[in-house]
């Protein structure tokens, strides 16, 4: 089971010792938590990449999470002033745009999916962001960014619409999902 949210706002350094130690992730160097205004979790974490990326000279990435009590969360990337990034949300914000909130439920993460798949998603886009930065070209389907002009971003390559079917979320997990035409 997931490393639930609620006791990551309970207890955040307890649960920055946890990502350190879990068998659940990838890559977790070093990690620290605390609590922050308003009751928020903050966790910063050192990532290094995948091995056949590491012999790349992929960088060792840090990032700060924060995680309001309303399970809102924002990923920040901290050695980042000197570095282009395709999915970063505008000043004054300028965290990482991980998702588009409308997407398929299959495909975002939510919180009831925990801590670990989030920490994976955002090393994940890390990855991601240095690959776009060395070729010009995102790895894996590229959602654009704003409002579509009708529903929601369309699905492009059969292999993101196969994971879409395969990871379909009960109703009840989607609140936020639009009905498909």
């Amino acid at each position: 089971m997931a490393y639930p949210l609620n006791r990551v706002l309970a207890d955040p350094a307890a649960a920055a010792d946890h990502l350190l130690h879990s068998d659940a992730v990838f890559g977790v160097e070093q990690a620290a938590g605390r609590t922050g205004h308003g009751g928020a979790a903050l966790i910063e974490l050192t990532f290094r990449p995948l091995p056949a990326l590491e012999r790349e000279n992929y960088p060792t990435e840090r990032v700060r999470l924060a995680i309001r009590p309303d399970h809102t969360v924002h990923a920040f990337p901290l050695n980042s002033a000197d570095r282009a990034f395709k999915h970063r949300n505008p000043p004054p914000l300028q965290d990482l745009c991980l998702q588009y909130p409308d997407d398929d439920a299959a495909l975002r993460w939510i919180p009831d999916d925990g801590l670990e798949p989030f920490i994976t998603l955002v090393h994940r886009h890390l990855l991601y962001e240095e690959a776009w930065r060395r070729t010009g070209t995102w790895p894996t389907e590229d959602a654009p960014h704003g409002q579509p002009a009708h529903g929601i971003h369309p699905l492009r390559t059969p292999e993101t619409q196969q994971e879409a079917r395969r990871w379909t979320r009960h109703p009840s997990q989607h609140p936020r999902r639009r009905p498909q035409p």
